[in-house]
C-alpha cells in the first residue's frame, strides 16, 4: 500500500477531457482497514477546473494524526481512501478514480521523490545503546519483515512480523537487549543494524525520544554531561507600605513581585558517536514532538521537551576527528504547575 508522509504535500488528481469540476471524497479512519471503513466521507470537496483537477490532502489528514508518547511505544497511523469524481458542464459524471493509503506523521526531504516502503523506520544503521537496557527500533510491518537477533555474533532469536489490517500495528517497536546486531529481511533484501553496547557511563544517561522523518518514535541516548538551568520571568510594582499613622515596617516589601514564572532547560551531550548520527540529530531538530525520560526512584518519568538549539554544524570524523553534539532543550511546561 502506498504511504503518505503528512508533513509533506500529497496531491491526488483526476484527468478527463470533458471535466468541468471534480469532487473529492476523502475518507480517514483508524482501526481495521476493512471492518472500520467509515460509512460517510470525512471531507467532501468540490473544485472547478478543466481537463485535470488536483487536490492536496496531507494537511487534511494531519488533523487526525497526533503522535503521543508516555513511555509506551504504540504504532500510530491512519488509513486514507480517496474517491475522485469528474463532472462535465451539465453536471453529469464522466470519470471516477480512487486510491488507498496508510499515513504517518512523517515527511520527505526536498531532494527525495516518492515515499518508499522501508522495513526499518530509522535511518542510521549503527546504534549506541546502554548495556542491560532495552532499546526500541520501529519496524514497518506491511513488508512482513523477518528480524534476526544476534548476541556475540551468534543468532539468538528469529521473529517474523506479519502485515496487519489494524492501523496501530503498522509500526512494531522491536526490543533489543544486549544484542550486538540485528538483521531485517523482506522482499527488498537484507538490512543490518550494528549495535555498540555502552557498558559504563560516568554520567547518568538521558533518553530522548522524538518523532522522526518516518513518523515513528526514535530513541537517542545522551550519555555524557547534562547541565540544567532555569529562566525566570516576573512583573513587579511599587507598594505603599505606610500605615494610617505614617509609620511602616521595615520588613514589608516596597517592590513586590507578581506573575513569577520559571521555565527550566537542560543541555545534553551525546558522547562520541558514528557519523551516521548526523542524520539522527538532523531529524531530532526537525521534529515537532520530543520527550525526555528521567528515572526517579527507579520509576521512569516521561516529560515533554522542545529543542532549543536552532542551528547545527554537521561533524565528520575527517574534519572533527570525533563526532559529538551538545543540544539544549527547553522543558515544555512551566516550573510552577499552572495547568487549569
Amino acid at each position: 500500500m502506498a504511504i503518505i508522509n503528512v508533513r509533506s504535500p500529497k496531491y491526488v488528481y483526476i484527468d478527463e477531457i470533458e471535466l468541468s469540476y471534480a469532487v473529492l471524497k476523502l475518507f480517514i479512519w483508524t482501526g481495521n482497514r476493512s471492518a472500520d471503513f467509515p460509512s460517510t466521507e470525512t471531507y467532501n470537496i468540490r473544485k472547478s477546473g478543466t481537463g485535470t483537477v488536483y487536490f492536496e490532502i496531507s494537511e487534511l489528514i494531519r488533523d487526525y494524526l497526533d503522535t503521543t508518547f508516555d513511555g509506551n511505544y504504540n504504532g500510530q497511523a491512519v488509513w486514507v481512501s480517496t474517491t475522485l469524481l469528474a463532472y462535465d458542464s451539465d453536471g453529469e459524471e464522466v470519470a471516477d478514480d480512487g486510491e488507498s493509503f496508510v499515513a504517518f506523521d512523517g515527511y520527505n526531504y526536498f531532494e527525495e521523490s516518492a515515499n518508499v516502503s522501508n522495513p526499518i523506520m530509522i535511518t542510521n544503521r549503527n546504534l549506541s545503546v546502554l548495556k542491560d537496557n532495552t532499546f526500541k527500533i520501529p519496524i514497518y510491518t506491511a513488508t512482513s519483515p523477518t528480524v534476526r537477533y544476534y548476541v556475540n555474533g551468534q543468532l539468538s532469536n528469529t521473529v517474523t512480523y506479519l502485515s496487519s489490517n489494524e492501523s496501530d500495528e503498522q509500526i512494531e517497536y522491536i526490543s533489543i537487549l544486549n544484542n550486538d546486531k540485528i538483521t531485517v529481511t523482506d522482499s527488498s533484501g537484507v538490512k543490518t543494524i550494528n549495535i555498540e553496547i555502552l557498558e559504563e557511563c560516568k554520567y547518568e544517561p538521558k533518553k530522548v525520544t522524538f518523532v522522526n522523518k518516518f513518523g515513528a518514535l526514535q530513541d537517542m541516548i545522551f550519555f555524557k554531561k547534562a547541565v540544567e538551568k532555569m529562566n525566570v520571568t516576573k512583573e513587579s510594582y511599587k507598594s505603599n507600605i505606610l500605615s494610617s499613622n505614617y509609620t511602616y515596617s521595615s520588613s514589608n516589601h516596597v517592590y513586590r513581585d507578581f506573575n513569577v514564572m520559571g521555565r527550566e532547560s537542560v543541555t545534553l551531550s551525546s558522547g562520541f558517536l558514528s557519523e551516521e548520527y548526523n542524520e539522527v540529530f538532523k531529524q531530532m531538530m526537525l521534529s515537532e514532538k520530543v520527550w525526555v525520560t528521567n528515572v526517579i526512584d527507579s520509576v521512569e518519568q516521561v516529560l515533554p521537551i522542545n529543542v532549543k538549539t536552532s542551528d547545527i554544524t554537521y561533524k565528520t570524523s575527517l574534519n572533527n576527528k570525533l563526532v559529538e553534539y551538545t543540544i539544549e532543550f527547553d522543558k515544555s511546561f512551566d516550573t510552577i504547575n499552572n495547568i487549569r
